[in-house]
């Protein structure tokens, strides 16, 4: 696959992803992924699910398998999914009357909003990232066969983790969403509302999504005043701020101002090294973006650089389409490399047999597999799990 180099004054420099650090899940094979949630759905009672922990060991192993189908392109799968993971939570609550049990219906509510978005449908999605709203005013909700009650959020919201959970969906799929579509009257009227509603803690997503709207629309000076005194909760958060700010100076022709501003934290994304896998995701993102912006300025050698980092980062922390994008930078970029014959090889074999519809799509091939079998097993053991009976095959094709 070839990509052309970066046009430095056009708004495709402009991150398409938030660089904020914050939990995302890695995305390895999707096959293999696929057959390691069946093995520990099949080692769980779902059926009988009635302490905590047991909650939340097979609710993260049926949100994992929606997005597993999801990435694969499997939207209606997926959704299949969602909705029987609620069924599960609404039959457990039923048999345990247990208030605590109705919190592990708020994570496929949020993914059936993200299936709506994905599909471009972002008013349909908008409802499913506002349950931050119970927080503050404890009010009757239904999700699904999920009633939540105004004494159930009073309950569910002792979990300290779930303020910012349900802040984060908001600002963040919210804005994501509007960005997406390019709608960027929805990205200013929605940043008002949030800023009026949202706690001062859970900004962050705000500003970000701020000034990327600010750079999609081509309005680079304003994107570089805000990305420049935007206030950072880490050393990643300064590194997405300043690639925000370099994008913009790019964008304006302010080159040698804009390599000096790299250079403030090109040594830090060079060096970084993941505390947890869940910091894997964001350096990763962030790597891909300094590559493309060290090629806009002509610095291939540091683009080569990020590209190669993003390389042995994956080699540890397998995310198969960003690999497969460090690849294509890599071949495009390094033609010469001692490693061409090996990444061109790895890149023909992600490029036949991802499942992921992301690579497919840069591939371009069809977004949905033709045939979906390979996952099937995965879609039936979470059915058979939440309506308490085992599936009729739970083995995966290889």
């Amino acid at each position: 696959m070839t990509l052309s180099a970066p046009n430095l004054a056009s708004t495709s420099l402009a991150s398409r992803e938030f660089l904020l650090h914050h939990d995302r899940l890695l995305r390895p094979e999707l096959c293999e992924w696929a057959r390691r949630l069946n093995r520990e759905l099949d080692g769980l009672n779902a059926a009988q699910a009635a302490q905590p922990e047991e909650f939340s060991n097979i609710s993260s192993c049926m949100n994992k398998a929606s997005f597993v189908l999801a990435s694969a392109g499997h939207l209606e799968m997926s959704l299949r999914m969602c909705q029987s993971q609620l069924g599960w939570v609404a039959q457990r609550f039923e048999a345990c009357s247990d208030l605590r049990i109705l919190g592990h219906a708020i994570q496929p509510w949020i993914n059936i909003g993200r299936l709506y978005a994905i599909r471009g449908n972002l008013q349909g999605a908008l409802p499913y990232f506002r349950l931050a709203a119970h927080l503050a005013e404890p009010k009757s909700a239904t999700l699904g066969p999920c009633y939540l009650s105004a004494e159930a959020w009073m309950v569910i919201r002792r979990d300290s983790s779930l303020p910012g959970v349900l802040w984060n969906v908001y600002t963040y799929e919210t804005l994501k969403g509007y960005l997406k579509i390019q709608d960027f009257p929805g990205v200013k009227a929605a940043i008002l509302e949030m800023r009026r509603v949202v706690p001062a803690e859970f900004h962050g997503f705000i500003a970000e999504g701020e000034i990327l709207g600010l750079l999609h629309q081509g309005n680079a000076e304003e994107a570089v005043r805000r990305a420049a005194r935007a206030v950072a909760a880490s050393a990643f958060d300064e590194a997405a701020y300043g690639l925000h700010e370099v994008t913009g100076l790019i964008m304006l022709g302010r080159t040698k101002e804009a390599l000096r501003r790299t250079m403030s934290f090109l040594p830090f994304l060079a060096c970084v090294e993941p505390q947890r896998p869940k910091d894997v995701p964001t350096i990763l993102r962030q790597l891909k973006q300094m590559s493309l912006l060290m090629e806009a300025l002509g610095e291939v050698k540091y683009s080569v650089a990020a590209v190669l980092r993003g390389l042995d980062i994956c080699a540890d922390y397998a995310d198969e389409p960003l690999r497969f994008n460090f690849l294509a930078a890599a071949l495009r970029l390094a033609p010469a490399h001692p490693d061409t014959p090996n990444w061109a090889r790895e890149h023909a074999a992600l490029s036949a047999h991802s499942l992921y519809a992301e690579v497919r799509r840069r591939c371009g091939a069809k977004q949905e597999l033709p045939d979906p079998s390979p996952l099937l097993g995965l879609l039936r053991a979470v059915e058979g799990a939440a309506l308490g009976t085992p599936p009729r095959s739970s083995a995966l094709h290889p």
